[in-house]
């Protein structure tokens, strides 16, 4: 992790994702880090004194079970919202998350904002639809509640833009199943005509 000391740069991400309109205090102090692929943002063992804006890259987040295999949650890319989870419980977590591409986070230190942070309604409101997109993506690709097929479909119709996924690894990773079964699901939803092959790696759902 690299501390990004450049104001200018920081204030024109400020304004670009109008991230002080997520907030009713004022004059909050934001810093920036840079992080390459292979670090960690989050760890279950350390914990979590910031909320952080995803500006730039992309993160996977997971578990890990008690045989030590992963256990996948999701992987999102910017814009993104890390440590939104974390905050209610004191900055505990018990997920990591891993950087997969070089990516810029805009920090907000929770440590030293606590106070105002519990009685802005703007920051709580920006928390709860963050929390309602997470249960979202839970309850799409949730393997207990359908079939591979129709968590597929649930996945496209509920979580990605367009209805289109655009790259298998990352639809492998938040549905939790193996490349070899989603692509014969998906070829067989392009067979049933529920789904459309419209490039390599992309499908689109039929409306």
């Amino acid at each position: 992790m690299e501390e990004i000391h450049d104001k200018t740069q920081i204030e024109h991400w400020i304004g670009k994702g109008n991230i002080r309109g997520y907030f009713d205090t004022p004059n909050v102090t934001f810093h920036a880090y840079r992080y390459e692929k292979g670090e960690y943002i989050t760890v279950p063992d350390q914990r979590m004194d910031k909320i952080l804006f995803l500006i730039e890259g992309t993160v996977q987040i997971y578990g890990i079970r008690e045989d030590g295999s992963l256990s996948p949650v999701n992987e999102v890319e910017s814009p993104a919202l890390i440590g939104d989870l974390e905050f209610p419980d004191q900055g505990i977590t018990p997920l990591f998350t891993e950087v997969k591409t070089p990516t810029v986070c805009l920090a907000l230190s929770t440590k030293e904002y606590r106070g105002q942070l519990e009685h802005d309604l703007r920051f709580l409101h920006m928390l709860l639809r963050s929390y309602a997109d997470k249960l979202k993506i839970f309850s799409a690709v949730d393997p207990v509640t359908a079939i591979l097929e129709e968590r597929v479909v649930l996945y496209m119709k509920n979580i990605c833009q367009s209805g289109e996924i655009n790259g298998i690894e990352r639809a492998v990773f938040q549905l939790r199943c193996s490349r070899r079964q989603l692509q014969r699901v998906l070829k067989k939803l392009c067979d049933d005509g529920r789904v459309r092959k419209i490039g390599k790696g992309r499908y689109k759902l039929v409306v």
